[in-house]
Order: structure tokens, then C-alpha cells, then sequence
């Protein structure tokens, strides 16, 4: 009997090993399920404080074609080589969270994208509301080299972009882009039976989390460059994120 039992040592054994194997897996997932859970109450606790802060026309009604009369400029400045640029919205921050280090930049497409840095306009709590018909924002801008006097008066009748540029609590940085051109000329469709071309409108409000996107013909002044790279080298770069992401969730 005692002969027959000790053949049924390796089985046992080999159960045994099973066994262990299968509870440490069942183990191994409870954990990662757990600091996966973790991880999207932190991201849900995050996008329950995001600020949203855009400008709005006073009426709230988009002028499209007529956009060029949201901004307009004031050439008596305080301080002389500077212009004030006057903005007929409303800021609103229409998020649940605060908006800080929130400012304001401007960008000139006609003039090799240049754009203007930063200009800080203090932070905005959820649900605050700047300007007004009789008291407009006025934003002050520079004059440089590369953008002078006569650059400024000119400047309602450029193609320009408003930017918003603003973090929240917990540092992550966001932007807002307003953009003059009322259509996307660079996204051109066929009419179908007519051989003409039209071009899709374009929003009034663009949201986007991280830095302002680039363009083919400048950067934002301020920012780091992206940086073009090959299908391989993204594939890599994905593979090897997916990987980070996997330890950082075991041993963050």
C-alpha cells in the first residue's frame, strides 16, 4: 500500500506545482487589477477638476465670416513698444476645476507663424467670467523685431489664432485655440457633379490636452519641437511604453 502511495508522489508533486503556479498568477492579477483600479479613480479624480476655459462672443452666437471683429487694437499703451489688443468675448472657464497659470498667446500666419508669448492673465476658478462690453479684455503685446509697430496695426485684418494655454491642480497643462479662418482650406473635398471644391467649417473652439499643436511652416514660440520619426521607431516606442506601463503598475 505504502508502495503505492509513494508512486503517487510525483503526481502529487506535479499538482502541488500547479497549484502554487495557478495562485500566484490568480495573485498577480488581483494586484494588477487593483492598481489598475487605483489608477482610474486617480484619472476620474483629475477629470472631475479639468478648467475649460474658452472665449465666447458677448451674444454667444459664432460670427464666422465676421471673426475678424472680435479683436480689435488700442495704440495709446501705457508703456511705450507695447500695443493693447482688445478681445470682444467673454473668458469663461466653463470646467469643474480652476484654471492656473493660465495666458493668452497670439499666432500670425502670414508672418512665418509667429507667435507671441505668453501673456499671464491669473488663474480662473471654475465657473468664472472675465469681460464685458464695456470693460473688454486688453491683453498687452510687444513690439520686437519680428513683430513691430506697423505689424500691429494691421492686426485685425490678419489670419490669427488665439490661444489659450492653462494647467490644472494637478499640473497637467491644456489648451484652447481660436482660430480666425472660418473654414478649413487645407482639408479641401470634391462636390459631387459640380468639379468644384469646398472646404469644411471650421470650429470655433478647439480643446487639446498638452502643448498646442505645431505647424508646417513655424513651431509656438515657447515650446519644445516635435520631432518626425519612422512607422519602426513608434512601433518600438509603443511596445516599450506598454512595458514601463506593466512594471509602473506593479511597482509604481
Amino acid at each position: 500500500m505504502f508502495h503505492y502511495l509513494d508512486s503517487l508522489k510525483p503526481l502529487w508533486d506535479a499538482m502541488t506545482g500547479i497549484g502554487t503556479i495557478s495562485l500566484a498568477v490568480a495573485t498577480f492579477i488581483v494586484i494588477l487589477q487593483g492598481r489598475r483600479l487605483r489608477k482610474n479613480d486617480d484619472q476620474h479624480h483629475q477629470d472631475a477638476l479639468r478648467p475649460i476655459c474658452i472665449l465666447t462672443p458677448y451674444d454667444g452666437v459664432d460670427p464666422r465670416h465676421w471673426r475678424d471683429t472680435l479683436l480689435t487694437i488700442e495704440t495709446e499703451a501705457p508703456r511705450p513698444s507695447f500695443g493693447i489688443i482688445k478681445i470682444e468675448c467673454f473668458l469663461r472657464n466653463v470646467g469643474p476645476g480652476p484654471a492656473l497659470r493660465l495666458g493668452i498667446m497670439f499666432r500670425f500666419h502670414d508672418m512665418a507663424e509667429y507667435t507671441t508669448e505668453p501673456w499671464e492673465l491669473g488663474p480662473l476658478q471654475a465657473g468664472e467670467c472675465r469681460g464685458s462690453k464695456d470693460e473688454p479684455l486688453r491683453v498687452p503685446i510687444q513690439f520686437l523685431p519680428e513683430f513691430n509697430d506697423q505689424d500691429f496695426a494691421q492686426l485685425p485684418g490678419r489670419p490669427w489664432e488665439l490661444i489659450l494655454v492653462y494647467e490644472d491642480a494637478f499640473e497637467n497643462r491644456f489648451y484652447t485655440m481660436h482660430r480666425k479662418n472660418p473654414l478649413q482650406m487645407n482639408r479641401l473635398y470634391p462636390v459631387r457633379a459640380s468639379g468644384k471644391f469646398a472646404a469644411p467649417a471650421q470650429p470655433w473652439v478647439t480643446l487639446g490636452k498638452g502643448t498646442p499643436p505645431y505647424t508646417a511652416q513655424g513651431l509656438v514660440h515657447g515650446f519644445v519641437p516635435s520631432v518626425t520619426i519612422s512607422w519602426w521607431r513608434r512601433l518600438c516606442n509603443g511596445l516599450l511604453r506598454r512595458i514601463r506601463t506593466a512594471f509602473s503598475t506593479l511597482w509604481p
